[in-house]
């Protein structure tokens, strides 16, 4: 388990948070593991804009990970976050994974100036691995299930994809292909 945190401060909200950002993700770059919550605390005050951005790591194994954020003014509350809603999901768009954790706050500065900042962590998926490593992985899970009776409801899903570091809907896959059905536990 470990902490990152990044902090910054700059003139507006905006430079404050795509400076952290950027300070973050250049280190999650040196350090293994996955991203399991996600804390900011964002301030405005007539000096200027305070940004800071922790993170919990845990596991060992590699994997991207990444934090986005917007900060998005709009008219209204309502046009705000609609605004920064539709930013944050276009930066997310083409990314291969899940968010793991969530941010969001909406402060009005002055009539009609409403701003909403949205910061996102999350983990990629794995990509699938070679056809050669895949044969040995299914090998290994066949072998595995053998000691279990070919009981594949008896294995953690979860924990064989952290094992081989591949992703939960590729173990299943896996299943499917060596012919067991985890959904009824009948070889086919």
């Amino acid at each position: 388990m470990k902490v990152i945190s990044k902090s910054r401060t700059s003139g507006d909200v905006n430079t404050a948070l795509y400076e952290a950002l950027a300070q973050m993700n250049k280190e999650f770059k040196n350090v293994a593991g996955v991203i399991t919550k996600l804390g900011c605390e964002i301030s405005v005050r007539p000096s200027g804009a305070y940004v800071s951005l922790t993170t919990v790591i845990n596991g060992e194994q590699q994997s991207h990970k990444e934090i986005f954020g917007v900060n998005i003014r709009g008219v209204n509350r309502e046009r705000s976050i609609s605004n920064a809603t539709e930013e944050l999901n276009g930066l997310l768009k083409d990314k291969n994974g899940d968010i793991v954790d969530i941010y969001s706050k909406t402060a009005a500065a002055l009539p009609g100036r409403v701003y909403t900042t949205m910061i996102a962590a999350i983990n990629g998926r794995a990509k699938e691995p070679a056809v050669k490593d895949a044969i040995g992985r299914r090998e290994r899970i066949k072998k595995t299930l053998e000691l279990l009776n070919n009981a594949p409801a008896a294995i953690n899903i979860a924990r064989v994809a952290e094992v081989f570091g591949v992703s939960r809907s590729m173990i299943y896959r896996d299943l499917e292909v060596l012919g067991f059905d985890r959904g009824n536990e009948a070889e086919k």
